[in-house]
């Protein structure tokens, strides 16, 4: 794709160069050079189009990839929302069994207060009954009784001093009990907590990785899309100067063929007027010879008839001999163009082709569907016309040479794109590209 510029500079330079030179013979090879870098320049854009529909293609597959990724990464930002929330809850709860843990430190440091408390009473009766001897502490209070009363009331005391033991005991054994089990819920609460904390932290963790990675993805698509992009826009760049090009070519392809077409008209008038002074030097000599002969024969009639004239009169005159196979136009065909811009004369090979009108060769050679062809430009009453003559089997003349009607020019065959010997015959008012029906204007 890179050389269409060098060619295009290349076309433009062969251009510049060939509108220096004038001769007719030279015009002629001009005019064909030009359609020569026209067909390569087409050629060209029809490249750089391929090239364009390449470019266009591969930035939609690319464009449909990220269209894909960027759903997957949507999807991933949802799944990573989610986790973010349920580690927010987490997190809220977690300051919530905080909460409640230092709450609960509260309630354990009053509970251990009241522990300590009682363990001072109870080490106070420990000691008190070591130093009175233990349990006989309580025989001395009894026996001390002044009366029945009094052992009955220090008998009651007594027993409440002993429950009141008891029960110190029985409600330290509970709280610390309480105690334990308490800092161990709370302690199994959070250490729970952490866990499922640092799980839901992994799993974000992990979506994040992917994110990344399809981030990078989306990354290289970009700038493969930005690349694609500035290759097609450079593409279209050069197409749109080969398209300049190619128009440029065709005003000036148009410009020589009226150049050659004036040249044709005052070729056919200076052929003209030669024409009308040999035809009155020739009726001069006849009627000289005439009396001549009249006057030696004493004949009073003397005429000798010329061979029939293989050129019909007037303007044209028909190209070749033969049998009218397709006329212009509309036709049923599924080996040929349907649209047919000429007249195809049916005859065996090697027929003789001759030029239908006076003119110049404006171009020769070979094509793709026309096969061996000529073309030639004419002059008729001032208005400039062409004529093509295609799929020959030779061709008898060269560019820019000058013709007259009736010229041998070729010889029929069935080159191109042809289904058998014939003459492709072809009329176009003006330069060529406005083809009309040739049996309007030639006899045929």
């Amino acid at each position: 794709m890179k050389q269409s510029k060098p060619l295009i500079a290349t076309v433009a330079a062969t251009m510049a160069l060939s509108f220096g030179l004038g001769t007719t013979g030279v015009s002629a090879s001009k005019l064909n050079d030009l359609q020569n870098q026209q067909q390569q320049i087409e050629q060209k854009k029809n490249e750089l189009n391929r090239g364009i529909q390449e470019k266009a293609s591969n930035i939609q597959a690319n464009s449909e990839k990220m269209d894909k990724l960027l759903a997957q990464i949507k999807d991933l930002h949802g799944k990573i929302e989610a986790k973010q929330n349920e580690i927010a809850k987490l997190e809220s709860e977690i300051e919530m069994t905080k909460a409640e843990i230092e709450a609960l430190r509260a309630s354990i440091k009053e509970l251990e207060q009241k522990i300590a408390d009682r363990d001072a009473l109870l080490r106070d009766r420990v000691r008190a009954m070591q130093v009175t001897g233990g349990s006989t502490s309580y025989l001395d209070v009894l026996l001390g009784a002044s009366s029945f009363s009094d052992f009955i009331d220090r008998v009651s005391a007594v027993n409440t001093l002993r429950e009141a033991d008891r029960q110190i005991i029985t409600e330290q054994k509970a709280d610390k009990a309480t105690l334990e089990d308490q800092k161990q819920q709370v302690e199994t609460k959070l250490a729970s907590q952490e866990e499922n904390k640092k799980k839901l932290e992994a799993a974000k963790a992990d979506l994040d990785r992917q994110k990344k990675d399809l981030d990078g993805l989306v990354s290289q698509l970009e700038a493969e899309q930005q690349r694609l992009e500035k290759e097609q826009a450079n593409l279209e760049a050069e197409y749109s100067e080969a398209h300049e090009m190619s128009a440029e070519l065709k005003q000036q392809i148009v410009a020589e063929q009226e150049r050659l077409a004036e040249i044709a008209r005052k070729a056919e008038e200076e052929r003209k007027r030669k024409e009308a002074e040999a035809r009155k030097k020739a009726a001069a000599a006849a009627a000289s010879k005439q009396a001549e002969t009249n006057r030696k024969s004493g004949s009073s009639v003397g005429y000798t008839s010329a061979p029939a004239p293989a050129v019909s009169g007037g303007t044209w005159t028909r190209p070749a001999s033969g049998r009218i196979t397709s006329t212009f136009g509309y036709r049923n065909l599924s080996w040929a163009s349907s649209n047919h811009q000429g007249v195809d004369i049916a005859n065996a090979t090697g027929t003789p082709i001759v030029a239908a009108g006076n003119g110049i060769v404006s171009s020769t050679g070979s094509h793709r569907t026309l096969g061996n062809y000529i073309m030639i430009t004419h002059s008729v009453n001032g208005q400039n016309m062409t004529t093509v003559y295609g799929h020959l089997s030779a061709i008898n003349t060269s560019k820019g040479a000058q013709v007259s009607k009736g010229q041998l020019i070729g010889k029929m065959g069935s080159t191109g794109r042809s289904s058998g010997p014939h003459l492709h015959f072809e009329v176009h008012i003006g330069t060529y590209g406005n083809p009309v029906n040739p049996m309007r204007y030639v006899p045929l």
